[in-house]
């Protein structure tokens, strides 16, 4: 039953396409009408020469798409110019950093230098026990201590006991002298800076033999070079494995 209704719906089709076909005629022009017809799936439009142009409704629109890929592309470019910029940017921040980090690294070199400019620190003693000057040696000579308890920065010279300002500065110094000092005898000596007596240590004993111990310090303005010593003042001192005889300083600020 199915087919025979199918095959009767067919000739209705084709005069009901008939029956619309009009021909016009008129001043020599024939103008066919477009006819539009559908099947189950889709939807053909003849146009008007009667010729299809082969694209249905379920075909995709080529034009649009191509419109939509041109619009892609332009934002595309339009992004990555952007994105260029962008690196030119952090390009040119990336400059500025590592300018920045070596002008602190630098710094950091600086700092470094005068933090070990600024460790200086000595301290040192006779070394050999017995008596110095007097009766048993010169007088008037420059105390060379030997014996080395600290000599941070290596400023202080064993050979000829001098100790070399390597900057400008603030130092602190101190002597201290032991001796077993005769009725109407002393000990005595002078700190020195570049040779002229800065200041003196001493006593003078008028009663009777005994030991004695003298001191004195004190906080001088040194330029860089300026050599300090010190120097026994014509009298006896004695030592021996305590280290009575001492002669220390230490730098307090650079200047």
């Amino acid at each position: 039953m199915k087919m025979q209704k199918s095959v009767s719906v067919v000739p209705l089709l084709l005069l009901l396409c008939l029956s619309v076909v009009g021909v016009t005629k008129g001043q020599g022009v024939e103008v066919t009408k477009a006819v539009e017809f559908k099947t189950e799936n889709e939807v053909v439009t003849t146009p008007a020469d009667g010729k299809t142009d082969g694209r249905t409704d379920s075909e995709p629109d080529l034009w649009a798409e191509l419109r939509a890929l041109r619009d892609m592309v332009v934002e595309q470019r339009v992004e990555l110019a952007v994105t260029q910029s962008q690196l030119e940017d952090m390009k040119t921040q990336n400059s500025e950093m590592q300018f920045r980090l070596r002008t602190a690294e630098n710094q950091v070199k600086l700092l470094k230098a005068e933090i070990q400019e600024g460790n200086v620190a000595f301290s040192v003693t006779l070394g050999v026990g017995g008596y110095y000057g007097g009766y048993y040696g010169p007088t008037s000579n420059t105390l060379v201590y030997k014996d080395i308890l600290t000599n941070i920065g290596n400023h202080y010279n064993p050979t000829n006991g001098h100790f070399t300002a390597p900057v400008r500065g603030v130092y602190y110094f101190r002597i201290a002298l032991f001796g077993i000092v005769e009725r109407n005898s002393g000990i005595h000596c002078n700190l020195r800076t570049n040779g002229n007596v800065t200041l003196k240590a001493g006593l003078w004993e008028y009663i009777a033999k005994s030991q004695h111990h003298v001191a004195n310090a004190a906080s001088l303005l040194l330029e860089q070079g300026d050599v300090v010593d010190v120097q026994l003042g014509g009298t006896t001192i004695y030592d021996d494995h305590h280290k009575r005889n001492t002669f220390s300083g230490f730098l307090l600020f650079p200047v």
